[in-house]
Order: structure tokens, then sequence, then C-alpha cells
């Protein structure tokens, strides 16, 4: 569809002007066609084309202008109407240069209008004032004529357009300058974003790395309390052992004396030798103890102390934790109850479980008994299936609110900051369980209902090593 049809009324009486127009018809329509197509290109082609060919014909028309002598008032205004235009488009080359949002449809139809106003004002009267001066009449005379000639409704008509085009044009530079300064105010919004993005980012990141630290700090802090409770632990077989020992040495000093004198009965030797066995076997037994305790510690904190992946059972795991924490519940009336078969077997970080049960026994201790003051059980149940395990660890303690559970795995949440707490016990248990075991684990609390935490572990977390387990 064409954007401009030329028809004789356009004629201006001047064959280079009307032939030039011509020419300008047809690049218009050729742009009005490429903005039909949306071909990027050839509308870039076809603009910068307009653009050039219409200065040319600006600089021919004022050229005959002056040839012809045309009266100064029309050829002052005929030239600033000129030099408007070329401002304007100007200005649109350079927003759509710079890849700014530009409505080619709104620009074609006010190129066409703008181009028909022009040859029906002043183009078709420049012709007329060079034909009337070439004819003999002074250019004053020929342009009051010409003004004096027209059809005072075209004349009322054609001033309300330009009028209504000179506040097109004074609106579209307001506009146009409003946009430049919400272009500027955006790439400084966006320039701030991004300042500020990249500070958050850093915070974040600085956040990360400490709050990394203090978990890892805590996860050691968590080691050296099982160390304390260990030696203290392990401290009464090693005593019992040094102690019999000690009277199997000075039962072996009075065997020897009574066998060097001349005379000895044989209920004296027999009820020495009673006591050294006696002594022997409590010694044995003692260093028995306190080797299992060895072993199920060194397991624990070996666990604990790394990341490493291995084949292991359950109940070991269990009975291990609840042998290193045996210091830490000594005193309190708290009995803990294990479920667990004995074939339950796991592949992965042996060690995220133990700190998990750890974890979870230690919150009950300090703040569903009281740090021991007040009397329950703590009771760990294991269902194995054929892909998972599921913990059902409860105690039935103070519980816990609904404002506190529902924050009871953020971290640094703690309702005894003033008494040591860190906030981190059960987010600790949260991340083990969620990223290194794999699982899920949800936890059900009320006040003075203890607490249920049910968690449901994948039998084989396989990341590094290859798992025995079929």
């Amino acid at each position: 569809m064409q954007t401009f049809i030329w028809t004789p009324l356009f004629e201006t009486g001047l064959h280079e002007v009307d032939q030039q127009h011509q020419r300008l018809v047809a690049l218009l329509n050729d742009l009005g066609e490429h903005v039909d197509s949306g071909r990027i290109e050839h509308i870039d082609e076809a603009l910068n084309a307009l653009a050039e060919y219409t200065v040319y014909h600006f600089q021919c028309e004022e050229d005959i202008m002056d040839r012809g002598q045309v009266a100064t008032g029309h050829t002052e205004r005929h030239k600033a109407t000129h030099q408007r235009f070329v401002a304007q488009v100007t200005e649109w080359l350079g927003r759509r240069a710079r890849g700014e949002s530009l409505d080619l449809r709104q620009l074609l139809d006010f190129l066409a209008n703008w181009l028909i106003f022009h040859i029906l004002g002043d183009d078709q009267s420049m012709g007329r004032q060079v034909a009337a001066i070439a004819a003999g009449q002074a250019a004053t005379l020929a342009y009051e004529s010409d003004r004096a000639s027209d059809d005072p409704r075209t004349d009322i008509l054609l001033g309300s357009l330009r009028r209504l085009y000179s506040g097109l044009v004074s609106r579209n530079e307001e506009l146009l300058a409003t946009q430049a300064q919400l272009s500027e105010a955006n790439l400084l919004l966006e320039a701030r974003v991004a300042e500020r993005t990249s500070e958050l980012l850093q915070a974040n990141q600085l956040l990360a790395k400490e709050q990394a630290r203090v978990v890892e700090a805590e996860k050691m802090a968590s080691l050296g309390r099982m160390v304390a409770g260990f030696a203290h632990e392990v401290n009464t077989p090693i005593g019992v052992a040094i102690g019999a020992s000690s009277q199997s040495s000075q039962l072996v000093t009075e065997l020897g004396a009574l066998l060097s004198a001349e005379e000895v009965t044989e209920e004296d030797l027999r009820s020495r030798l009673d006591t050294l066995a006696e002594t022997s076997r409590l010694t044995l037994d003692n260093l028995a103890r306190a080797a299992d305790m060895v072993r199920s510690f060194k397991r624990t904190a070996v666990d604990q102390s790394s990341d490493r992946e291995r084949d292991y059972l359950v109940a070991e795991v269990i009975e291990d934790v609840e042998k290193n924490l045996r210091a830490s519940f000594k005193n309190a009336p708290v009995k803990i109850a294990i479920e667990c078969p004995d074939n339950v077997a796991m592949f992965g970080p042996a060690g995220a479980l133990v700190q998990v049960l750890n974890n979870l026994m230690l919150n009950s201790l300090a703040h569903g008994f009281n740090d021991g003051q007040s009397a329950g059980q703590i009771t760990i149940a294991v269902e194995a299936g054929a892909e998972s395990v599921v913990f059902d660890y409860r105690d039935d303690g103070a519980g816990m609110s609904a404002e506190t559970l529902a924050q009871a795995f953020e971290p640094f949440y703690t309702t005894r900051r003033g008494s040591g707490g860190s906030g981190l016990g059960l987010y600790i248990v949260y991340n083990l369980v969620t990223q290194a075991l794999h699982g899920q684990i949800q936890c059900e609390s009320a006040p003075g209902r203890g607490i249920h935490v049910r968690m449901t572990l994948p039998r084989c977390v396989q990341t590094h090593s290859k798992s025995k387990i079929s």
C-alpha cells in the first residue's frame, strides 16, 4: 500500500521542483514498503536515502527562490520551515542510530502529511511567485498578490494546519526531551542497581564464608566436647585396671615371699592365688572395656572430622554416639531407648549421621530436659526400607512453641542466647540431612509434648567412593 499518491493537484508549475517532489514521493513509498515488510537493514537504507535527497531538494528550492528573486518575506519563512524539518528528521535518525524506540509508522504519517502541507502551501506559493516575477511583476507585489489571491478558507485551513504541525513538533520535542531525561535516569538507576547488587553479592559471599566458618567451628566444638566426655568416661575403666594391676603386682611380691619361706600353708598360697586371679580378671575386663570405648571413639571421631564415605551399620553408629555421650547424660535422669535392627546397612558419610544424632541428643538434654535437671526419655527408632531408612527421633521433654518451631532450623536462632546457646545445633542437623545425607527432615513439637524429628535418608549416598552394599 502506497504512503503517498502523487496527483496533478500537487504540481507547482516549476518542472524541476515537481520532478524532485515525485522523487521524494517515490522514496517515501519505498520506506513505507520496507516498514510493512519489517526488513530492518532496508528501512535504515531508505531513511538515509530520503533524508539525503530531502536536504538536496531543499537546497534546490532555495536556489530557485534566490535566482528568481522571490520576496524576502516568503524566502525567509520558506527556509525556516526547511531548517525546522531537517532538524526534526536529524533528531529522529539520531535516536534510531542510538537504538532508542521510534514508531516508524508514526514517522511515515508525519513525513507524508508534512510534504502534503508544504507542497500545497509554501511550494505552490513559490511557484506562483516565480511565474509572476518572470512575467515582469515586482517581487514584493507578486508576494502580496499571491497572499491576497488566496482563498481565505484555504489560508485559514493551512494556517490552522501549520499551527497544528508547529504544536505537534513542539510537543514532540518536549516528549523527546522527557524521554532523554527518562533514559538518563534509567541508566543511573541501572548503574545504582548494578552497584547495589554487586555490594549485596559481596556481602552475601562474606556472610556465606563466615557462616561456613562458624558452622565448622561449632562442629569442631562438638567434637571437642565429645573428646572431653570420652576422656572422662575412659578414665574409670583405666583407673580400675591400674588399681587391679597394682594389687596384682603386690600379690606377686607376696607370693614370692611365701615361696621363699621355710614353711607355707596351702591355704595362704591358694588365698593369694585366688585374689591374683580376680585382680587379673578385673584388669582384663576394664582394659577390654577401655579398648572398646577407644575403638568406638576413634571410629566416631574420624567420621565426624571428615567427609569420608564408607559402609556402616546404623546400629553401630547409634551405639557409638550413645557411648560417647554417656558422660553428658551420666547425672541426668534421662533414659535412652534405641530401637534399631542390627543388620541395617548404609553407605555414605557416616560422620554426618554421627553429628546429626549427637546434636539432636544434646539439644534434647539442654532444651527438652533443662540441662539434665528434668526426667524423661529419648527414643531413637529405625525402620529400613529397600531404598531408604527412616529415623524417628523423639523426646518427651518441654517441647517448643509454634514460633520457636517455625524458626528451629534457622541459623543462629536460639532461645538461650544469654546462656551460651549458639543457635546452630538444629541448623547443622538440617543442612547435614538435606545436603550431606541427601535426605528429608520434618519436625513436630508443642509445649509440654516433647519433640518428634522424622528423617528419611537414602541407604546409599554415593558421591566419591563405591559402596559394597548391594
